[in-house]
This record gives C-alpha cells, structure tokens and sequence, in this order.
C-alpha cells in the first residue's frame, strides 16, 4: 500500500507516527530540531493527510503494514520508531510484526492495553454521530477537543481547539470512522513490552485526558528497558504543549538508542 510521506534529515532513521485526527503535521513543531541528529521519516498513516484510505477495512495491523512497505521501498534495515496516541498503537503493532527491526520504541500519551467495552461503546456512540454528517463530525470533534490539552494550556492557547477541529474537518467523515473501528478492533500488545530487546520510552502527560497516567505507568513496568518522562501540566499532545521537553527528551532516547 503506497502512502505519502516526508523526510528530512540525515543520520539513523526515526519513523514518527501522528495520532488521530491528525497527520504527519502532527510533528512540525519537533521535527527541525530532531533533524539534526537523525533522518527522519514522517508518513500520513492510510486514510489521513495526503494517504488514501484503502478499499479493506482500516486497521491498526493494516496501518503497521503500510509502514513496514515504506520501510522495505527505502531499505530502512532497522529504525527507531515514535508513536503519538493512535500512531503509538501503530508502532507497538509494527514491533509485534518485525521486533528484529526496531531500534527503539518511543511511546507518546499511548498505551498498549487495547479498549476496554466502555471505551468501544463510546467509540461506536462517536462513529454514529459522526455518521450523520458534517454537522454530527464538527459537533463531534468539537467535544473532544478539550480532552486533547491540559486546561492551564486552553487557558493560554484557546485557539488550540479550534485549529483541533478545523485539522479534523479536513478529513472525511468516513475517514475518522474508520480510525474509530480500527482502534476499537485493535488488540492488547502488552506482550511486545514484555519480550522487548529493544529500549522503549514513555512520555507521559500528567493531565492526559485520554489515556491516564496509571494505566501507562502500570505498562511501563513490564518491559526491562524502560524510560519515563512524566510532563506536570501538560494533556495529550505534547508536541503543541510543550515541544521543547519533548524534543529534548527524543533526542536523548533516540542517542541511547543508536549509541551515538
């Protein structure tokens, strides 16, 4: 499956992930400063930014192949690969499928347990809304905004929500449904922490609205290399929130990673 990506840089290869609704945008606050230790590559994952959506249903296995293809067309043996929240299930998936060509695992506000019922129902309240149009999309995105920040960073930035909706307006409606169900069908890849031989790293919002701090902290324990940053302050998108700690903290994994 061919998806568009970017890249810039040079040194060892970083893979960066965005989340939903979001594409490889995502990482223009981060990706400058990242680029000057290493090559990066920044894919729109299938069905956002400038990638189709695919004719078989979207998902989170689907999403890892896209990128393993990417990796194979420009021969990236091996690659450090940072997930934010929906691209961090999609580097746990890509680690599940090839491990032998993970360098290192960074995980941003995501988690490896897959949906528990409350969650999938509330996704499937969501599709439905989102299902009924722009209207039912915009009133959607519109109310989940807010989960996405810390409320000290709404407080100084409130313009944070609207470029949040308006970025997931720009995709069709059809397209952020079939990310819910991609997320509801995705399975629990605790087990990749567990047999890792690989270095992960956890960045943690202390205000994350959407995956608590407890429950990535609980799945921080399982792996025997692990690095975690806990970001007081801050929700579930670091790269707007506080970009500075976040490259900083990248490029110091990314060092560990390669030995460089």
């Amino acid at each position: 499956m061919n998806i568009h990506y970017d890249t810039i840089g040079s040194g060892p290869s970083l893979i960066l992930l965005h989340g939903f609704p979001a594409n490889g945008s995502t990482w223009d606050p981060v990706k400058d400063a990242l680029a000057k230790h290493f090559k990066l590559w920044i894919p729109d994952l299938p069905g956002a930014g400038r990638s189709p959506l695919p004719a078989a249903p979207l998902s989170i296995s689907l999403m890892a192949q896209s990128v393993a293809e990417m990796m194979d067309r420009e021969q990236i043996e091996k690659a450090w690969v940072a997930g934010h929240s929906m691209g961090g299930y999609t580097a746990l998936e890509l680690a599940h499928q090839m491990p032998e060509r993970i360098a290192g695992l960074s995980l941003i506000h995501s988690s490896a347990y897959a949906d528990k019922e409350e969650k999938k129902e509330n996704r499937r309240k969501a599709i439905r809304l989102i299902e009924k149009g722009r209207d039912g999309q915009e009133m959607f995105l519109r109310g989940s905004a807010p989960n996405m920040f810390a409320d000290i960073f709404i407080e100084k930035r409130p313009e944070a929500l609207n470029d949040f909706v308006q970025l997931g307006m720009e995709l069709p409606g059809r397209h952020l449904a079939a990310f819910y169900e991609a997320m509801i069908g995705r399975e629990d890849r605790t087990e990749v922490l567990r047999e890792a031989n690989f270095p992960l790293q956890w960045i943690i919002g202390d205000e994350d609205k959407v995956i608590p701090k407890s429950d990535i902290l609980e799945q921080a324990m399982l792996s025997a290399a692990a690095h975690i940053a806990c970001y007081p302050g801050c929700g579930h998108l670091s790269m707007q929130e506080m970009p500075e700690r976040l490259q900083a903290d990248l490029v110091y994994f990314g060092k560990y990673c390669f030995g460089v």
